[in-house]
């Protein structure tokens, strides 16, 4: 996690609702997010802003995680996978990819 003193968290997903549902409750519980809902959309802005977590949608090709962990503005981030459940979105301290939501092992 980078030393700014809020986190910066960027979430990808083609689920309009479910991706500003998270936006609201991680920036109630003080982050900055920035919410894209494709992609591409994802790759470009955590790219640009170096976040601390991506949340990524789990429908996103695997492609987007490589590209985002090779470049060097965004390899840094924590990476999430977005399921259908917003109660386990606390971001947390592992530097592995991890599932979020019902279906996680």
């Amino acid at each position: 996690m980078s030393s700014r003193a809020v986190p910066l968290i960027v979430i990808g997903s083609v689920h309009t609702a479910l991706a500003e549902s998270a936006a609201a409750q991680l920036r109630r519980a003080g982050n900055l997010v920035y919410v894209t809902h494709s992609a591409e959309g994802c790759l470009r802005v955590a790219t640009s802003v170096a976040p601390d977590v991506v949340v990524l949608d789990a429908a996103f090709p695997r492609r987007i995680e490589r590209r985002l962990k090779a470049h060097p503005t965004s390899a840094r981030a924590q990476i999430l996978h977005l399921t259908d459940d917003l109660s386990s979105l606390a971001p947390q301290r592992p530097r592995a990819a991890q599932t979020v939501g019902p279906h996680a092992a």
